[in-house]
């Protein structure tokens, strides 16, 4: 599924134990972030050295929260927001992304009436 489900993800560093929050991570991608995204705090890697290989540890993973969180689109020329990824016209190459509502511009009307309707489904 292309746009599917984010995720918050909680991992806990290999090397300091401080935790980290990566957002908006698709499900497939977690297991790949937890073996190579570096620490914000300390910096250190689960994959080291520059061929890249595996040092046998990952972060581990400390929470998993499946929360969609909104977040508006738009082309980079364009002036109306998008914010339901089922829309038509959702944005998927070269777009501007924000996690909070706009203020400027306009937010379309389908996603508008995509999220009204399934507002009234729940």
């Amino acid at each position: 599924m292309g746009w599917g489900k984010t995720w918050t993800v909680m991992f806990r560093c290999i090397n300091c134990d401080e935790k980290f929050t990566l957002r908006h991570v698709a499900f497939e991608r977690i297991n790949v972030l937890q073996a190579i995204y570096p620490c914000p705090s300390c910096g250190a890697q689960p994959v080291k050295g520059r061929s890249g290989e595996y040092t046998g540890r990952a972060h581990a993973l400390v929470d998993l929260t499946d929360t969609m969180e909104t977040v508006y689109r738009k082309t980079k020329d364009g002036e109306t927001w998008h914010f339901h990824p089922d829309c038509a016209h959702w944005p998927s190459d070269e777009y501007i992304e924000l996690e909070a509502p706009p203020r400027l511009g306009q937010f379309c009307n389908e996603c508008t009436a995509k999220t009204s309707i399934a507002k009234e489904i729940n």
